[in-house]
């Protein structure tokens, strides 16, 4: 059987047929299954494979390998039976939704901007595109209108086997040169492509095509598309997400990006004043301690990095202690920053971690880097190390 006489070709809305086992031999996946005629439509062109039954056997693969189409089962089927198969439907028609508002995307950024499609991945939540030219968002949302535009023309497909005088006299999009029987799928006022997948009969079958999102890839665009019942379920999750989020602020859907805004706002100012207030803070806290200390070790909580190096900082400077060790944290889990104007700090850097088990380092100067050990440890290891 000729790939291009496949049922699937045929009849792409075929869902069940029935056909005969010409072969049947033991595989890597199970069993590879050749018949007589198939509505399963094997991986190619950037769509994946049918998957479906027959007889009840599942058939998780389908591959085209040496004019053959091969169907990949978990159970052997006796050879010269005649078996029932079963599409699985929902699968199928994601693939053609998808695939089809592939091409229309692709013809719509060819016809316009002149750009390849040179890359094509459909993959079970969205499908990639990628082309040999930079789009802006812009261009991106004209695309996108025009290309529902022409869902909501509902215009019939065309797919057919041009001869070799038509094919030459043809412009048509194609990723790489062709020889033999060229299929060509024409979208029209859209795309006319050589292509091998299966597509919708009209346009409104696609129901919607949504890019959700590009990015520059190599020297060119990648597009996230979404067809169908893939773009109505993600516009359904993101439609959950935004009620939630404006029941959340007490906003309107349409409202929410303000309100984000003010909150930004109002917590910047909260932050500052916080930072303010920090240092009062930790100006009394070093005025509290002793001076003129050759090893300063202090415990706190709440700090952050920045926070912990500018105390430490500042109990070398206003306490004029040689050494300051600061630990912030609870139970045994600290983050540390410790200062010298004396100690090569570098020096003890991996024997204190060996004996807190912890990580970090620095310069002669100053260190930092988490640990896990209790209060005793340390000030044991510190103190050993640098009150010496």
């Amino acid at each position: 059987m000729s790939e291009m006489n496949a049922l699937y070709y045929r009849d792409p809305y075929c869902r069940e047929f029935d056909a005969e086992v010409v072969r049947c031999t033991p595989g890597k996946k199970g069993f590879e299954v050749v018949l007589t005629d198939t509505a399963f439509y094997p991986e190619g062109g950037g769509q994946p494979a049918d998957h479906g039954t027959l007889n009840d056997v599942k058939v998780t693969d389908v591959r085209e390998r040496n004019d053959e189409i091969v169907h990949f089962t978990e159970e052997a089927l006796p050879e010269g039976s005649t078996v029932h198969g079963v599409i699985c439907w929902q699968r199928r028609f994601d693939h053609m939704q998808n695939h089809s508002g592939e091409h229309i995307v692709s013809g719509l950024i060819h016809k316009h901007f002149g750009y390849e499609n040179v890359g094509f991945h459909m993959g079970p939540e969205e499908t990639l595109i990628d082309f040999d030219g930079m789009l802006d968002e812009e261009q991106i949302r004209m695309i996108e209108h025009e290309a529902n535009e022409l869902i909501w023309r509902n215009i019939a497909t065309k797919v057919y086997f041009p001869g070799a005088e038509e094919l030459a006299a043809t412009d048509y999009r194609s990723k790489k040169e062709l020889h033999g029987t060229i299929r060509l799928v024409e979208f029209p006022d859209a795309d006319l492509c050589a292509c091998c997948g299966t597509h919708v009969e009209r346009t409104g079958e696609i129901g919607l095509i949504k890019i959700t999102d590009s990015e520059k890839h190599k020297n060119g665009t990648r597009l996230h598309l979404l067809c169908g019942m893939r773009a109505l379920r993600d516009y359904g999750k993101k439609n959950e997400e935004t009620w939630n989020t404006a029941h959340l602020l007490s906003a309107k859907p349409y409202e929410i990006s303000a309100h984000v805004e003010k909150l930004l706002d109002e917590n910047g100012r909260k932050q500052k004043q916080i930072s303010v207030l920090t240092g009062e803070i930790l100006n009394f806290r070093a005025s509290q301690l002793p001076e003129h200390q050759k090893l300063l070790l202090d415990f706190e909580t709440g700090l952050d990095t920045v926070r912990l190096r500018e105390f430490a900082n500042t109990l070398v400077e206003s306490r004029d202690a040689e050494t300051a060790a600061v630990f912030c944290g609870q139970d045994q889990l600290w983050s540390y920053v410790i200062v010298s104007r004396s100690a090569d700090l570098k020096a003890v850097s991996a024997e204190l971690n060996r004996r807190l088990n912890g990580r970090g380092g620095g310069s002669r100067q100053m260190i930092q880097g988490t640990c896990t050990a209790d209060r005793e440890t340390i000030t044991a290891a510190v103190t050993e190390l640098l009150d010496c």
